[in-house]
């Protein structure tokens, strides 16, 4: 593993053990609850659906900016699909003292490396809640838009002991940039190497001795002018590049960036195309849904929502078809 400024950063502080970050044991909600909640200085919401049965699943869904998780709730309705699968869903809350467009700070090594900042706070808010409600710790999920996507892409190489799998709907690949100025250029004009990319996030799994396949997909709108296209492309590259290294420890293409199948189909009213990534099993381990005309927007959500295009394929209920199919380390 190389020595840049991450690796310098780990090994200068921060708990790198789960146990060290992770938050305690709670009180389980009563089936069927939306309730607030309190972590380290942010606040979260916790729906658990009464079709929630013992140890279910967990999905974490991270807002974009100029969201709020409430919001965020409403307008991807991933709690209808709790309701339909049986899944217990958190939605951290970033606040202005913090970020004043309440973004994610995805662009701060101090905020994305394991045992710092924002990335602890969330994987505390996700344990906390396995221990609370019972979850099962292997079916463990973290979904995102825009800012809360490109935390995604960190959370799922700095806590990959923790989740099993994401989705990085209009986001970034891992560590796209290092300060704010790079995060905004980024947005526009793409991050860094998405292979080397790629090769960094895998570093860092096995820097803390975890070294499983991490199933990720990635939507992203064709008329995205906030994280441009290619975002989403180098997000596809990358998760390509880091499950490669992940499935047999080689750089070897057993996992490579030729689709193993396409296909397209029609939204509502947007058409999409799809591109999947197998593994050596033909298992899809990485998807690139690309909507055509979507602007920065979350595909298939409500109607008449601020940050949601319901022509779209309804990418939560994708989101969860795709993940679903995933144990962690399996």
């Amino acid at each position: 593993m190389k020595l840049d400024r991450r690796t310098l950063l780990r090994s200068v502080g921060g708990t790198v053990a789960t146990a060290g970050v992770l938050g305690s044991a709670g009180t389980a909600a009563a089936a069927s609850s939306y309730t607030n909640h309190y972590y380290d200085g942010f606040d979260y919401w916790k729906y658990v659906p009464d079709s929630a049965g013992s140890n279910p699943p967990l999905v974490v869904m991270l807002h974009g900016c100029s969201q709020n998780a409430d919001q965020f709730r409403e307008e991807t309705r991933m709690n209808d699909v709790a309701d339909r699968e049986g899944f217990v869903v958190i939605y951290p809350d970033q606040y202005n003292a913090r970020n004043a467009a309440e973004c994610w700070n995805w662009f701060y090594d101090a905020n994305t490396i394991r045992g710092y900042g924002e990335a602890a706070v969330i994987a505390g808010m996700t344990q906390t809640t396995i221990d609370a409600e019972g979850c099962d710790p292997e079916r463990v999920y973290v979904a995102g838009l825009s800012a809360g996507a490109a935390m995604v892409s960190n959370l799922l190489a700095e806590y990959a002991d923790v989740y099993a799998a994401g989705g990085v709907h209009s986001g970034l690949e891992y560590d796209a940039a290092d300060t704010a100025t790079g995060g905004t250029t980024a947005m526009t004009y793409g991050g860094p190497d998405p292979y080397e990319k790629g090769i960094d996030a895998y570093d860092a799994m096995e820097s803390y001795g975890i070294t499983s396949e991490l199933p990720t997909i990635v939507f992203h709108g064709t008329a995205d002018t906030t994280v441009y296209p290619i975002n989403g492309d180098q997000a596809t590259i990358q998760a390509i590049q880091t499950n490669d290294l992940a499935s047999d420890g080689s750089n070897d293409d057993d996992v490579d960036a030729t689709a193993d199948r396409t296909y397209s189909g029609q939204g509502p009213s947007l058409d999409y195309s799809v591109s999947e990534y197998h593994d050596e099993n033909g298992n899809s381990l990485v998807e690139h849904w690309t909507v055509d005309g979507m602007d920065h927007a979350w595909s298939g959500g409500v109607s008449g929502g601020e940050f949601t295009a319901p022509g779209g394929p309804d990418a939560s209920q994708i989101i969860w078809d795709f993940v679903s199919g995933y144990t962690r380390g399996e």
